[in-house]
């Protein structure tokens, strides 16, 4: 599903930044998000001028290759596999529980796999027994040690 999008202008960048409007419960809720992979990743979800929430992800670059193979039948390529760490994923206290940290979340794993990232992983902090439900329904592996993992290629 395509999401609406709206230029934002920052004096630095000029019309560079594209907001999409996230889906959550609340309306109108924004969303900027990378363009393009880097060493670090930065999403962060706005109501109104107000950030409410942001995600950071940093990469770590597999020594492996993996087989890309070309979505318009040409030849496959061997490309690097890149995983990324969920380093944090934090809402503002008064915007939680109402869909924002899991709209954001579902942004990022669109955007890793739209950008052929092979996985996902960090550690979960926090009320665990909340967490674990909520990273397992977005479709992580959580070890024993609290530990995450969402793999994106097959």
């Amino acid at each position: 599903m395509a999401h609406p999008q709206c230029l934002i202008y920052t004096a630095e960048s000029g019309f560079t930044e594209a907001m999409n409007l996230l889906v959550c419960d609340l309306p109108d809720i924004k969303v900027t998000k990378p363009k393009g992979l880097s060493s670090h990743l930065f999403f962060q979800a706005f109501n109104g001028p107000n950030a409410i929430a942001f995600a950071q992800l940093s990469s770590r670059t597999q020594n492996k290759h993996r087989r890309v193979h070309s979505l318009s039948g040409g030849k496959a390529q061997n490309v690097p596999g890149v995983s990324y760490c969920l380093k944090i994923i934090e809402v503002s206290h008064q915007y939680r529980n109402m869909g924002v940290g899991s709209a954001l979340l579902d942004e990022v794993i669109r955007f890793c796999m739209d950008e052929r990232v092979t996985s996902i992983y960090g550690e979960a902090k926090g009320d665990i027994k909340a967490l674990r439900h909520w990273y397992q329904e977005k479709g992580f592996d959580m070890d024993s040690v609290d530990n995450i993992q969402l793999p994106l290629t097959a």
